[in-house]
């Protein structure tokens, strides 16, 4: 449930064949106040990117959940 809160990552597409990610906040495989980086919520981010070549990603992020990590790099991948 989001309350509203800016999450941590953007993407945004650049072109029609590239897109880019920004995520900048700790990863949690759940989301209590609608501020942590979800991998369920991640990925319809991710997947609204539509058909691209390029991902660019951007990440400064202090840490948090292995296993959202995990799954949040094997979408990327």
């Amino acid at each position: 449930m989001n309350l509203g809160s800016k999450k941590f990552w953007n993407f945004k597409n650049l072109d029609e064949r590239t897109g880019e990610l920004t995520l900048y906040g700790e990863i949690s495989d759940v989301s209590w106040w609608g501020d942590e980086v979800t991998p369920k919520e991640f990925k319809a981010d991710l997947d609204s990117l539509g058909e691209i070549d390029t991902l660019n990603i951007y990440i400064n992020s202090p840490g948090g959940d292995v296993f959202a990590g995990q799954t949040i790099h094997s979408m990327l991948k």
